[in-house]
């Protein structure tokens, strides 16, 4: 299958695109720029979605990573070093919650909730300095973010099977697809790499689950989304027009549209016009609702 253009080009780093119910709006981050974009995808009509139909808010830091929504409303946001709250849709009372760490060396990458609404941060070196990097979990306000994963270098996506019980994840430069058991008192535990991905199909980053437990991997430099069915096995090929695929998430009102971000980093503007725009295609599968954060 191919991915459909969505969007004109809205982001430098597309990234961390999730679906949010109560708003019936696709929702990303533009990561390198710290901004929340917000779009309908139904103002798409016969064309493409403009700039000016994107609503762009900033959350007051360099790094933009993580975004989720949060129950009763509002989000958590993963700044470049802490973590942020609001408490409504539009986002006009982000704060400041949770600082993750003081080392100027890093930023966050990527994340997401459990079943349970716990928030995960993971996190990268500017400098992709191997094994410097970090998982960490934050359960809310009153708690102490604590370390999960470690060490990593690029950590990515992670989400969780639909019945809870397994955790899948990336640290992009391992090129492997890791496994985690998860058990709802105790978070992640046992893990063991799940999926290996060939060097000439582009680098592991953001996945998401969908509803029949395939997890789909974007591929960054690789041109493409991979479904990969439970037992592992590669069953689907989702073909994207540019290089630089950043991740994927279900959306829409049935939840079976696939949304897909890109990025334009170190391109010329000359090369590569449509990255940085939102794809979008119907694989077949529903997803699952994006789990929100219950802190």
């Amino acid at each position: 299958m191919k991915a459909e253009r969505l969007t004109e080009t809205i982001a430098y780093h597309g990234e961390g695109p999730v679906w949010f119910p109560s708003l019936r709006r696709l929702r990303c981050v533009d990561m390198l720029h710290g901004a929340i974009l917000t779009l309908d995808p139904a103002d798409s009509g016969s064309g493409l979605i403009g700039r000016d139909r994107v609503e762009r808010t900033p959350v007051g830091s360099p790094i933009a990573s993580v975004l989720r929504p949060r129950v009763g409303g509002g989000a958590v946001i993963a700044t470049e070093s802490g973590i942020s709250l609001a408490r409504t849709d539009d986002l006009s009372d982000l704060t400041p919650a949770v600082e993750l760490f003081r080392d100027e060396r890093l930023r966050t990458n990527e994340g997401g909730c459990d079943p349970e609404g716990r928030f995960y941060v993971g996190t990268m070196a500017y400098d992709r300095t191997e094994g410097a990097a970090s998982v960490y979990r934050w359960d809310g306000p009153g708690s102490e973010p604590r370390t999960v994963i470690a060490p990593v270098t690029t950590s990515n996506g992670i989400d969780w099977s639909p019945d809870g019980k397994r955790a899948y994840y990336n640290d992009t430069p391992t090129m492997t697809v890791w496994a985690f058991d998860h058990d709802p008192a105790t978070g992640l535990g046992r893990r063991r790499p799940w999926v290996t991905i060939d060097e000439h199909a582009g680098r592991p980053d953001g996945l998401c689950v969908d509803a029949e437990g395939g997890v789909w991997v974007a591929l960054n430099k690789g041109s493409a989304v991979h479904r990969y069915a439970p037992d592992g096995t590669l069953s689907e090929i989702i073909d994207v027009p540019v290089h630089q695929v950043t991740a994927c998430t279900f959306g829409g009102a049935d939840l079976d549209q696939l949304f897909i971000t890109t990025s334009r980093e170190n391109l010329e503007d000359h090369e590569e016009p449509a990255a940085g725009s939102v794809y979008v295609v119907r694989p077949g599968v529903r997803g699952l609702e994006a789990r929100p954060f219950a802190g």
